[in-house]
């Protein structure tokens, strides 16, 4: 077996070749953790590799050892925040909510409680701040953050769709209709501080907005 002496090992002391990964990847894990806070801020985007090094506690060429630049650091942020996320999403794509109107009720909530509440505001966000007119990070938003919260609703869309609850329609554009008013409305009011401004109910609005998608894509509409 292959053996490499590494310095901060005692001397006589060898390690497996190819714990150096482990450990490189633990690190990496930890910056990410350190430096997640600051880049959720409402300045996030805009803050410096030399400022995201002094909150991480590393030198900047620390930093750039593991990352490589601020953009790709804040990729991985993304994709880290696409991961922690799952399980949410697979509960939006998935989990059985009762019929149409209580499901997509459901996920308007939840995604609206996510927003206010939880950390689902803060990351989209970051992404949009991030992402708009960057060549390499708006794609990146769209792949981790924006496309997988679309394709969950698309996918709870579908089950109503097979189930006859929803008219056939093209489940993507459905998807936009169903999700882009609510975070367009979120954003007004938490992002751009409109709750003080020009408050909004979000939650009559979100009822409002449900009953016209429903007379919309409802296989029988509402009355």
């Amino acid at each position: 077996m292959d053996f490499l002496i590494h310095p901060g090992y005692p001397a006589g002391m060898a390690r497996v070749k190819g714990s150096r990964n482990a450990d490189y990847a633990q690190e990496r894990e930890r910056l990410l953790t350190a430096v997640r806070q600051r880049l959720l801020a409402r300045d996030g985007a805009q803050a410096s590799f030399r400022e995201l090094a002094e909150v991480a506690g590393v030198s900047v060429a620390t930093l750039r050892h593991y990352f490589g630049s601020r953009e790709a650091l804040m990729a991985e942020m993304m994709a880290d925040m696409h991961r922690r996320g799952l399980p949410h999403l697979l509960s939006v794509a998935t989990g059985a909510r009762g019929p149409v109107r209580e499901s997509l009720q459901w996920f308007l909530r939840a995604f609206a409680k996510g927003w206010r509440e939880g950390a689902v505001g803060e990351v989209h966000a970051f992404g949009l701040t991030a992402g708009v007119g960057h060549a390499t990070l708006g794609p990146v938003y769209l792949q981790e953050l924006l496309e997988p919260t679309l394709q969950a609703a698309e996918a709870r869309l579908s089950r109503h769709i097979a189930e006859g609850e929803l008219r056939r329609c093209d489940v993507r554009h459905a998807a936009l209709e169903l999700v882009s008013p609510v975070v367009l409305g979120l954003l007004h009011q938490v992002q751009l501080s409109g709750a003080s401004s020009r408050p909004l109910d979000v939650e009559r609005f979100l009822e409002d907005h449900l009953d016209t998608f429903l007379r919309a894509h409802a296989a029988t509409p509402p009355g």
